[in-house]
């Protein structure tokens, strides 16, 4: 039995004597099985169909989802109480959102990571010594990280950005963050509405940066994460100097139950630091930050939102767009207006517009009707 429970969380059979590792595996047991019990009844209890919910019902249900997705995926209770990582066969499996490989309790690894870490795994035997730069070359093991690119693609075709709303650890931090009571920082949603503001010149300024800034995520994609590991012998450059999930996540709880490992912290520690203390004043202010504008991952998954299989619809019969209604453009988080744009690459599929429209007109899900039989729309209106 020892043995069995060994292999599946990664120890050695005689770290089994340990008492606190024993009861370690044992909690990490139970709340794998609990968050797994209270996902499991909200599916069953159809708590996850946004249609037959109320705007408050909705919220609460999704935050309680997020809480139990993030403990699934985050209860190696070892690592949290020894200061460990997670080491065993599950650790090959990448998990859907951006939860850092090094968190201590994280049962899988990051795509993001898994994709450099592939393309920055090397040939042993091909390191070669050039004596007139004095430096060593090395040829990369991998050329294309398949496994992990082929898991978030089928992750994207599937469901798109849903992951970002509702499987990321990350956003699940950035949104209890955005729950804090203090007065928020809410852009126009289009330059239509600039001219009923007080500040109307510093309102255009804002929704043009604010439109800028959302490509900067596909420039971190394309540049840290692809391009350079593929190009150059290097570092993961996005995994070791800008990702904050990584630092929150792994980087600060194993700083804190190490005292060497803190010693030997420097200046890319302090970069990171940095980094991730602006994205959490941030998003005290903004709804999702890092979501918006930096997550490579969110921008892989946006590139399969207009064609994922997991879709949202809007009923023109049923919509009051045409009689003044905007209710579900003005309470999307993400600054997307579902009506326009219902699969917009910025969509993060959070169910708020579906379930504070009061003709029940937007209906997410793989249908292609309506319960009622009406053809939805899901493609931009002309």
């Amino acid at each position: 039995m020892k043995d069995v429970i060994a292999r599946i969380f990664g120890l050695e059979a005689n770290g089994m004597q340990d008492g606190l590792t024993v009861f370690a595996a044992v909690l990490s047991a139970v709340l794998a099985a609990a968050a797994i019990a209270v996902i499991a009844v909200l599916a069953a209890k159809g708590r996850l169909r946004v249609i037959k919910t109320t705007a408050r019902l909705w919220n609460r249900t999704k935050l309680l989802f997020q809480t139990a997705f993030a403990v699934l995926t985050n209860s190696f209770m070892i690592g949290w109480l020894k200061g460990g990582i997670y080491s065993g066969k599950l650790k090959y499996i990448c998990t859907p959102g951006l939860n850092c490989y090094s968190c201590p309790g994280a049962w899988g690894a990051c795509p993001i990571g898994a994709i450099q870490a592939i393309l920055n795994e090397f040939d042993p035997s091909s390191v070669k010594y050039d004596s007139g730069t004095g430096q060593f070359s090395m040829t990369p093991r991998y050329r294309f990280a398949f496994y992990a690119v082929g898991f978030i693609m089928a992750a994207g075709a599937v469901c798109g950005r849903l992951v970002c709303g509702l499987l990321c650890p990350f956003g699940w931090v950035q949104d209890l963050l955005f729950r804090i009571p203090i007065p928020k920082l809410r852009l126009p949603r289009s330059y239509d509405a600039i001219s009923r503001m007080k500040r109307p010149r510093l309102a255009k300024a804002a929704l043009a940066a604010d439109r800028a800034l959302r490509y900067v995520k596909y420039l971190v994609l394309a540049v840290l994460v692809v391009l350079i590991p593929l190009l150059s012998v290097s570092e993961p450059v996005f995994c070791k100097y800008v990702c904050p999930s990584g630092m929150l996540m792994g980087g600060v709880p194993l700083l804190a139950s190490s005292r060497a490992l803190a010693s030997q912290a420097g200046g890319v520690t302090a970069l990171k630091l940095a980094v991730l203390a602006a994205v959490i004043v941030l998003s005290v202010f903004i709804y999702r930050p890092f979501c918006r504008y930096i997550c490579p991952l969110g921008a892989f998954y946006a590139l399969f939102n207009p064609v994922s299989l997991m879709r949202y619809g809007v009923d023109d019969s049923a919509c009051g767009r045409c009689s003044g209604c905007s209710a579900c453009a003005s309470a999307c988080p993400m600054g997307v207006d579902p009506v326009k744009t219902p699969n917009s690459p910025e969509c993060i599929r959070c169910g708020v517009c579906a379930s504070v429209c009061p003709n029940k007109a937007i209906h997410p899900g793989f249908k292609t009707k309506t319960p009622e039989g009406m053809a939805i729309r899901t493609r931009r209106r002309k």
